[in-house]
């Protein structure tokens, strides 16, 4: 039977697994583009300021004529991330993804605080 505790300790676990995947894949993307992750990072700087509500698909697709298409789309995931933990968006919910491939699966909305 599971406790309080294990089930924390799971979530933990997760959480843990999830950060270390956004790391490689921002780490892969750097490695094969330089400083990747800065241009992505000012990239949704740009797109917040003008897009107050958005998926991250939203923020991948207009970013594709601006820097390169990182190896792993989870690499956004860490600028996304960084993002939040500089209060520059915030999550307000979910809503399904346009992607066939993700067949309308709900992925976070963000809400832009600058």
């Amino acid at each position: 039977m599971r406790t309080q505790l294990n089930l924390l300790e799971e979530i933990d676990y997760a959480e843990f697994l999830r950060d270390k995947g956004m790391k490689q894949a921002t780490d892969h993307a750097d490695q094969v583009h330089e400083n990747w992750s800065d241009k992505a990072y000012a990239f949704l700087l740009n797109f917040a300021k003008t897009n107050k509500r958005f998926l991250v698909e939203e923020v991948r697709e207009k970013s594709l004529n601006y820097i390169p298409f990182p190896p792993s789309e989870r690499a956004w995931g860490s600028i996304i991330i960084k993002a939040k933990n500089n209060n520059i968006v915030k999550a307000i919910g979910f809503k399904q993804v346009s992607n066939p491939k993700a067949h309308k699966t709900p992925a976070t909305y963000w809400e832009a605080l600058i």
